[in-house]
């Protein structure tokens, strides 16, 4: 997919302006000023509603609609999205839907990192590429997207200043200005920028090397959970972009309480089954660069051994993931029934509950037997 490379003036300005000036007038004001816990929290509040915005909003809801909201929810999103200065969230998510379709494709992908990291970063941004609306038939069906659309610049205008209400009803201006302005919107825009780039150098990729994308913890209390960029890519309809529940990510633990609360819902999330299975095949890809470094009559018996242990992972993942299947099947039907309720319901719960009892015993047997055969693997290789 082609695209007409050409620098834009006004991106350039805006991007160049904002940070050339946070650089000079904020150290400024500090040594003049000193820093003011009033302007810290107006940072702090403008910089969390509108990377919020970003990432629940602007990604997970309009770019991969993995769940559903309200339109009350949708027009906050969009409103303090826009604040954000990163176009509308239609353009956003256009972008961002072909960023997935091409990653790493210097033709299709917007801001591919295979055209080096800064560009990556923000070079794409001011080269101001031509590029057509595509693949967002779905929001432009949306009254509110399309309104955000086509004031998006000015809605962010009015919300990005808020600061600067706050600090003339307060005397100070110049301080929030500075700080509440004007840095939070060089850090917004970084924040976001080093998931395109950072996110696809750096990190860990547990669940597949098919593209740059890596897990970044560092990255994820930047940017509201972003950081988990690998398991993002595997998966770019999950809710989630952090799968475990100790991972920072609260812009998935927000879009439960939305749920909880009614004003989300549909939230859409991959089998654990299908996680252990990829980070299984991983690993499993991984062991077997190393075996192949040794010769095979040295390590016949690891490879062997690693084999099994695989394979019995491999069944209870896959016995685990169709009992599931079969239950939620079962579940549906009751309830199209209405059948979901007395004796005969308790007694088929209690079935399933025993099933999958078993079903997990069986998949953490088989996953101790598999750490086992891994670190003999990596025993013989730190040997050697």
């Amino acid at each position: 997919m082609a695209q007409q490379a050409q620098r834009s003036l006004l991106n350039t300005l805006f991007l160049w302006g904002t940070l050339i000036l946070a650089l000079i007038l904020v150290p400024l004001k500090l040594v003049l000023q000193g820093l003011r816990w009033s302007e810290v929290g107006m940072f702090l509040l403008m910089y969390t509603l509108i990377g919020l915005s970003v990432t629940i909003g602007y990604h997970r809801l309009f770019s991969h609609r993995a769940f559903r909201a309200a339109w009350p929810l949708r027009l906050a999103f969009l409103v303090f999205g826009a604040a954000a200065f990163e176009n509308s969230a239609l353009w956003w998510s256009s972008d961002h839907r072909q960023h997935h379709r091409f990653v790493d494709d210097p033709e299709g992908d917007p801001y591919a990192i295979s055209k080096g990291f800064w560009y990556a970063h923000w070079v794409w941004v001011m080269e101001g590429a031509v590029r057509p609306l595509e693949a967002v038939e779905d929001l432009q069906k949306d009254p509110l997207v399309r309104w955000q659309h086509r004031y998006h610049f000015w809605i962010g205008a009015v919300v990005a200043l808020i600061p600067v209400y706050v600090g003339w009803a307060t005397g100070n201006v110049w301080g929030h200005a500075a700080i509440g302005l004007l840095l939070r919107i060089v850090a917004t825009h970084h924040s976001t920028f080093l998931i395109n780039s950072a996110a696809h150098r750096w990190g860990s990729q547990p669940y597949s090397d098919t593209n740059s994308s890596r897990d970044n913890a560092f990255l994820a209390p930047l940017t509201f959970g972003e950081g988990y960029h690998n398991f993002h890519h595997k998966w770019q309809w999950d809710y989630r972009n952090a799968a475990k529940w100790y991972q920072w990510d609260p812009g998935k633990w927000l879009i439960s309480l939305f749920a909880w609360v009614g004003l989300a819902h549909g939230l859409r999330r991959v089998p654990e089954t299908q996680i252990q299975r990829a980070r299984l095949d991983m690993e499993a890809k991984r062991l077997a660069a190393v075996l192949a470094s040794t010769s095979p009559t040295l390590t016949e018996d690891l490879r062997e051994r690693l084999g099994l242990a695989k394979a019995r992972m491999e069944e209870a993942l896959g016995t685990f993931q169709s009992r599931r299947e079969a239950w939620e099947a079962l579940t549906a039907e009751w309830k199209a029934k209405g059948q979901a309720r007395g004796a005969a319901w308790q007694d088929l719960r209690g079935q399933w509950k025993s099933e999958r009892s078993r079903c997990q015993q069986e998949l953490r047997a088989a996953w101790a037997d598999w750490k086992a055969a891994r670190l003999k693997v990596l025993a013989f290789d730190g040997a050697s």
